[in-house]
């Protein structure tokens, strides 16, 4: 192969890379917001995340993405309420993960979830709903276990 023939094929490879990435990144088609209220019904944050609602979707979560806008974050939506397991298998952002039960209350939290490790995260108590957003944004925004939270244009 000439020098000009070896050029193109590596721009189509870099092309075809740079358009997996870019599908991998993009939002999916459906997204709500998620709010977090104290006690005194006193809003805390919103975010608006991309809903994962099929078992494709929860496998895949966040995997391979390498950012996530401030507000922005990954809502799993399960058809039942049961103890969740997750990992941090291919994904490169760090996260913070908030576990939600049916009566959108905040079970548990996960902290800093370490991008890449495959070590099991636990709701440890039954959850409906799991939530990630970008590391530190639960301590920046005081969300805490026991908070109720609010759907809004959610199908489920």
């Amino acid at each position: 192969m000439g020098k000009g023939t070896v050029q193109k094929h590596f721009l189509i490879v870099l092309l075809s890379v740079v358009g997996v990435i870019a599908s991998l990144q993009s939002p999916g088609s459906h997204a709500g917001t998620v709010a977090f209220y104290d006690t005194k019904g006193l809003e805390h944050c919103k975010f608006v995340a991309e809903l994962a609602v099929t078992e494709a979707e929860h496998a895949r979560g966040l995997m391979h993405r390498v950012s996530l806008a401030h507000n922005g974050g990954m809502l799993f939506i399960f058809d039942n309420e049961e103890v969740r397991y997750f990992w941090m298998r291919n994904t490169i952002i760090p996260l913070d993960m908030i576990f939600i039960d049916s009566q959108k209350r905040v079970v548990n939290i996960h902290r800093g979830a370490k991008p890449m490790d495959e070590t099991a995260i636990s709701s440890r108590f039954p959850a409906k709903y799991v939530l990630e957003i970008s590391a530190g944004l639960v301590s920046q925004c005081g969300i805490s276990s026991g908070m109720k939270v609010r759907f809004d244009n959610l199908s489920k």
